[in-house]
């Protein structure tokens, strides 16, 4: 008895939030509920420009290198990109554009990595976090031997 008592209250609750995804707004994306953050960014370099293909905004962004600058090291998420050279540190968020930050004198890149809105970026020298939303970089220095 319990068993059926459980399992038709399952079937209730399943067919009460079947129907609460069909009453959602036109603009609210089964795929975001379902899966998170849907792709949104592709990077693309040709030559000494980075070009970011924002697939929400329907449209593509550019950042050119400086002339003697050459990519060490690409990454990107759902909504961001971060691309590592030899003289800087750029990062693409769907919604904030292109931000570059320059990189210290002897500084080893140790880790690189993108996902969602997010991207880290871990030197010998500090820890660096990307917000692809807001566009703000957060740094933080890192003590000697670690």
């Amino acid at each position: 008895m319990f068993a059926f008592i459980l399992r038709e209250a399952r079937a209730s609750i399943l067919a009460v939030f079947t129907s609460a995804i069909v009453l959602l707004p036109s603009w609210v994306s089964p795929q975001v509920i379902s899966q998170g953050v849907p792709k949104q960014v592709e990077l693309v370099v040709e030559g000494n420009r980075l070009v970011a293909s924002n697939v929400r905004f329907s449209r593509f962004d550019e950042h050119r290198l400086n002339a003697q600058e050459r990519i060490a090291d690409t990454q990107t998420g759902k909504a961001v990109i971060v691309v590592v050279t030899n003289q800087n540190i750029i990062a693409y968020g769907v919604l904030s554009g292109w931000r570059s930050m320059s990189r210290v004198p002897n500084e080893r890149i140790e880790t690189v990595s993108a996902e969602d809105f997010g991207a880290l970026v871990v030197t010998s020298e500090r820890m660096l976090n990307f917000n692809g939303e807001s566009g703000s970089w957060g740094e933080r220095k890192r003590r000697p031997g670690q």
